[in-house]
C-alpha cells in the first residue's frame, strides 16, 4: 500500500466515520426534541388537569359543610345564601367546562349533581328548601365525588394512562324542569 494510498483510506474512514457520527447525533437530538415536546405538552396537561380538581375541591368542600336551619334541619353551605343556587350552577358549569380534563367517573358524578340541582326551583320555597329536602342526596353525591376526586389523585400525573382512557360520550339527554 503507497502512502498516497494510506491517506486516502485513513481520510476516507475519518469521513464515513463523521457521516455516521452525524447521522447519530442528529437521530438522537431529534429523538430528545420529541420528548421535550411530548413532556412539555404532558405539563400543559397536568396544569389544566389541576386547574380542573381545584374547582372539583371547591365543590366538595361546599357539600361537605352542613349548616342547620332555624327548624334544626342541616342542609349544604354551598346552597345556604341567598344566591346559592345560581353560586352552585356557576360552580357545576365551572367544572363541566373543565370536563376534558377530568376521569369520565368523576365527571358523571359532578353531571347528574347538576340534574339534581336543575330540578330546584322557586316554587319549592328555594334553595334552602331544596337542601333541606335533597340533604342526603347532596351528602351521598358529595361522598362519591370525593371519592373518586382522591382515586384520581393517585394517578393525575400519568398523563398518557388518562388520555387513553378518555372517552367521548355520544348524544345529549334532556333535563326535565320541575322534578
Amino acid at each position: 500500500m503507497t502512502t498516497e494510498q494510506l491517506i486516502l483510506a485513513i481520510l476516507s474512514s475519518s469521513v464515513l466515520g463523521g457521516a455516521i457520527g452525524a447521522f447519530i447525533a442528529g437521530r438522537f437530538n431529534l429523538s430528545v426534541k420529541d420528548r421535550e415536546y411530548e413532556n412539555e405538552y404532558y405539563k400543559l396537561v397536568l396544569a389544566k388537569r389541576i386547574a380542573a380538581y381545584e374547582s372539583i375541591q371547591k365543590l366538595v368542600t361546599g357539600l361537605k359543610t352542613a349548616v342547620l336551619d332555624e327548624d334544626k334541619q342541616p342542609y349544604h353551605l354551598l346552597l345556604s345564601r341567598e344566591d346559592g343556587l345560581p353560586e352552585a350552577h356557576k360552580l357545576l358549569y365551572e367544572i363541566s367546562s373543565q370536563a376534558l380534563w377530568l376521569s369520565d367517573d368523576l365527571f358523571l358524578q359532578t353531571r347528574d349533581l347538576g340534574r339534581l340541582l336543575f330540578g330546584a326551583t322557586d316554587r319549592e320555597g328555594g334553595a334552602v328548601v331544596f337542601a333541606k329536602k335533597h340533604y342526603q342526596k347532596f351528602a351521598t353525591f358529595r361522598e362519591e365525588i370525593e371519592r373518586v376526586h382522591i382515586r384520581d389523585m393517585l394517578s393525575l400525573h400519568k398523563i398518557r394512562k388518562f388520555l387513553k382512557a378518555k372517552k367521548v360520550e355520544g348524544g345529549f339527554s334532556n333535563v326535565r324542569l320541575g322534578g
